[in-house]
């Protein structure tokens, strides 16, 4: 992936967890898998509301869910697998590729 890519995925990763409320969501499904009236009432926010966090960090890849079925189907929400990396060496790999695309 080119550093464009690689550099704007970063941003837009870094940008989803800056917001207080998706870290707490993200810290709370870490501990165990949960359904969305869970964390509002946890959280003591409506239900909207959190049913918006959990769509953004969806889209940016860092949680999933799954349909439980039942009377009333409801979706479970869970912690994927990710790793967000900002170090010196990476900004300064980062950095080299955007050198080298040129003077434009």
């Amino acid at each position: 992936m080119g550093d464009r890519g690689e550099i704007k995925k970063l941003a837009e990763v870094l940008q989803v967890l800056a917001n207080p409320v998706r870290l707490k969501i993200l810290a709370l499904l870490s501990v165990r898998p949960r359904y969305a009236y869970e964390l509002s009432k946890k959280l003591r926010l409506s239900y909207p509301l959190v049913h918006l966090h959990l769509k953004v960090l969806e889209k940016a890849g860092l949680v999933e869910s799954d349909y439980v079925p039942g009377p009333r189907t409801k979706r479970v929400y869970r912690v994927k697998e990710f790793r967000v990396e900002v170090s010196p060496e990476r900004l300064r790999e980062l950095g080299v590729e955007v050198e080298g695309e040129g003077d434009g």
